[in-house]
């Protein structure tokens, strides 16, 4: 149970991720992931040895498919850069930079999309930019 209460960052990262992670995961495979450490420590017949076990076992699991994911998703920019760049003729390295700030620029704007309503009060600003703090 110490490793669970830890304070701060290391807690996060000990206790509150892998909490998100098995209700996610959990809920897209039931059958491959078990549920939540906590909701495993409160069923009858399973040890602390074998929740640890079985945690371990999602933990790869987990690891694998995001690793997979990212993987699948690099190759597949990459191979978008490059197609793009032997269409157009131009160095890769410049439609990777267009694309990169193409992704920024659409982030940054549907973050100021807010603010840019016709219809909002001061008071919604502030609201809203104290939420961001």
């Amino acid at each position: 149970s110490r490793e669970l209460d830890r304070p701060g960052k290391l807690g996060f990262l000990t206790f509150i991720l892998p909490l998100i992670m098995d209700s996610i995961f959990h809920g897209m495979l039931p059958k491959v992931f078990a549920p939540n450490t906590i909701s495993l420590l409160q069923k009858e017949g399973i040890t602390f040895t074998g929740v640890r076990r079985r945690k371990r076992f999602d933990r790869l699991g987990q690891v694998a498919l995001i690793g997979s994911g990212i993987t699948a998703v690099s190759m597949g920019v990459k191979l978008l850069v490059k197609s793009v760049a032997k269409a157009t003729g131009k160095h890769s390295g410049t439609i990777a930079a267009g694309m990169a700030s193409f992704v920024v620029f659409a982030t940054l704007f549907k973050k100021l999309s807010f603010f840019m309503k016709g219809n909002i009060s001061p008071a919604d600003v502030l609201t809203k930019t104290n939420d961001l703090k």
